[in-house]
């Protein structure tokens, strides 16, 4: 069975798993919902659905910043005088903060829960997520449906699978400098009972 027969045969099954999945993995999400939109699936429901289940998402990702501030530890963590300067540079440009967030993969969980932790306005940051999850949304959308204008019935076959190929490169990359930036900081601070130098 394909995607185009599993589309055609259980939309509804289809339009639930656009809303959910960006709760789990939003990358893959909008290639799933943008394949599901070219392989018979009506588009417009796919693409406004994944906004929603992108939006929801998102600022439940928020809300877990804000409701994190019951924890003992967590409000002590943001008295510290690295977080209060981040929380400055996040709050001064809110806006920039959240489109980073939208675009560069791997910042989207980090940014959006920092928001509701250092208690951006929730009005500024709903209508960031809002208009970055439509951009973002349509952006993938319009790529899939010209790729699939151009190339026919052989993009649906191979298209979601070269664009999750991207999509685990991305995240694979990410791991990698992630784990070599931790690596050189574990090398680069002193040892205990090391004098720093």
């Amino acid at each position: 069975m394909d995607f185009t027969h599993l589309a055609s045969t259980l939309p509804w099954g289809v339009y639930l798993l656009i809303v959910i999945a960006p709760f789990i993995q939003e990358d893959t999400a909008v290639v799933g919902a943008a394949t599901a939109s070219i392989s018979g699936a009506d588009p417009f429901a796919c693409y406004f659905l994944l906004v929603l289940g992108i939006t929801g998402s998102d600022l439940f990702k928020y809300w877990i910043g804000r409701a994190s501030h019951v924890l003992a530890w967590t409000r002590r963590m943001t008295q510290r005088p690295d977080v209060l300067a981040a929380r400055e540079r996040v709050l001064r440009r809110l806006g920039l903060t959240l489109i980073i967030a939208r675009f560069v993969p791997g910042t989207r969980i980090p940014l959006f829960v920092a928001s509701g932790l250092f208690h951006a306005p929730f009005a500024r940051v709903a209508t960031y997520v809002i208009a970055t999850a439509f951009l973002y949304a349509g952006v993938i959308f319009a790529a899939f449906h010209a790729l699939g204008a151009a190339l026919g019935e052989q993009a649906r076959r191979t298209l979601p699978f070269v664009a999750l190929g991207i999509v685990v490169v991305v995240m694979a990359a990410q791991f990698i400098r992630s784990a070599l930036a931790r690596r050189s900081a574990m090398r680069l601070s002193p040892a205990p009972g090391e004098p720093m130098s």
